[in-house]
């Protein structure tokens, strides 16, 4: 049966001491904490800037066996070159995936909002049709904001290539979740971003101000769904979405159990999560 990864947009947030982490557990041991309640992770540093090898071995070493990581490509390749002349960055990004080996999760090739198909398509269509065999034994989500990149055309561009269309659930961006599904065809995931209004929306990370009730049930039923086509489903959660994202990912889950959605236990048994990491840390 197909999985539901659920998690956050990361892991790194201090307000969440207190409420979500112990009240003085240190910095350095939010990842192993968080990684006792969540099966995965969305990973932004990675847009400023490749995680060091000691930081991979630092990652790996903290979770157990079936965590994954969902890193975003570095902005130098999606908005400082534009995808153009980034094929050294591109394989350095790769060879990223590849030391992580089964801890690597979905990576998500975000585009900027004036990264437009009129202006830009022909460097797109190039760089996805290079990329798609290199990047062929990972899973790459591609986020567009441009109007003329949200169509069926584009998404059937996308599958066609084994790639996954983003779906971002934001104030201001259209639902693109049935168009996907449509043309989705062969491809095996989906990748779902609950973002809400990361402007004017809820403050402070630490407790649930804007419940969304009929969003979530309306999600819920979507991963069910998408299950049931035997589509994996990685979703990441962000604090404006409801104002605490840990407790909006259990608010999902809670209403995946109620439409008889089973979810994995999860972490799983020490003994698992120690071989987990060993084959791990024998790619890095």
């Amino acid at each position: 049966m197909a999985g539901i990864y659920l998690g956050t947009s990361s892991w790194s947030f201090d307000a969440w001491r207190g409420v979500f982490y112990p009240e003085g557990l240190a910095k350095d041991d939010y990842l192993a904490s968080y990684a006792r309640r969540f099966r995965s992770v969305e990973v932004n540093t990675s847009f400023y800037g490749l995680p060091t090898p000691s930081t991979l071995l630092r990652w790996v070493e903290a979770v157990p066996l079936g965590f994954t990581f969902a890193l975003k490509f570095p902005r130098q390749i999606s908005h400082e070159k534009r995808l153009a002349q980034s094929d050294a960055e591109t394989l350095a990004f790769l060879d990223v995936l590849a030391a992580l080996g089964p801890a690597a999760g979905p990576a998500l090739l975000q585009l900027p909002p004036d990264f437009t198909r009129r202006r830009y398509g022909r460097v797109l269509a190039s760089y996805l049709d290079w990329l798609a065999p290199l990047a062929a034994r990972f899973r790459v989500a591609v986020e567009v904001r441009a109007a003329d990149l949200m169509s069926a055309s584009f998404a059937a561009f996308l599958a066609e290539r084994g790639f996954a269309l983003a779906l971002v659930d934001r104030a201001g961006t259209p639902d693109l979740y049935e168009m996907w599904d449509a043309a989705r065809g062969a491809v095996d995931f989906a990748f779902v971003r609950w973002i809400g209004d990361d402007r004017n929306g809820p403050k402070g990370d630490r407790e649930i101000t804007a419940a969304r009730d009929a969003d979530l049930d309306r999600w819920a039923t979507r991963l069910r769904a998408l299950q049931a086509q035997d589509c994996d489903v990685f979703g990441y959660m962000h604090n404006p979405y409801e104002g605490h994202a840990p407790a909006s990912v259990a608010r999902l889950e809670a209403r995946l159990a109620a439409q008889g959605v089973e979810l994995p236990a999860w972490p799983p048994s020490p003994a698992e999560g120690q071989e987990g990491a060993d084959a791990q840390l024998r790619l890095l």
